[in-house]
């Protein structure tokens, strides 16, 4: 189905779909552990939001490029990329979305031996989840992922 909402995409010139179509295929590729796929389709998002001038479509490609460079373990790039992720969302005043890349770089962190710095962004993701009245037991990251990226 992703494919042939790609094609379509494509033949209509649709910048936004594209982006997100080659969003959800680098998250699904992730998922399927074929990490340089993801990383190609997750740049190829980031280059349609840009073209669209789509600082959301930004974020969501920008953090989904960050978590697949994790698990390369490109450390550097990704705490890079999901720095840039933050900036934005932040910019944009979305703090759901800034509470859930605070703790998607808080993982990136840890995993790079920068317990402290992590611990830092750990603390912001739960600060503002407690702000907004996030329970833990109501997070369903892999359906605003999908939905709201």
């Amino acid at each position: 189905m992703t494919i042939k909402a790609l094609d379509i995409a494509e033949s209509i010139g649709d910048k936004r779909a594209l982006a997100e179509v080659h969003n959800i295929l680098g998250i699904l590729a992730r998922g399927q552990r074929n990490f340089d796929e993801a990383v190609y389709q997750l740049e190829l998002s980031l280059q349609a939001a840009d073209d669209q001038n789509d600082p959301s479509a930004r974020v969501a490609a920008l953090n989904n490029l960050a978590l697949a460079l994790g698990d390369k373990g490109e450390s550097k790039q990704a705490i890079a990329f999901a720095e840039a992720a933050l900036n934005l969302c932040t910019s944009q005043g979305d703090r759901h979305r800034e509470a859930a890349i605070h703790n998607n770089l808080s993982d990136l962190l840890h995993a790079a031996s920068e317990s402290e710095a992590a611990m830092e962004h750990l603390k912001q993701a739960v600060t503002i989840f407690a702000e907004i009245g996030i329970e833990a037991s109501e997070m369903q990251p892999e359906i605003w992922k999908l939905v709201e990226w």
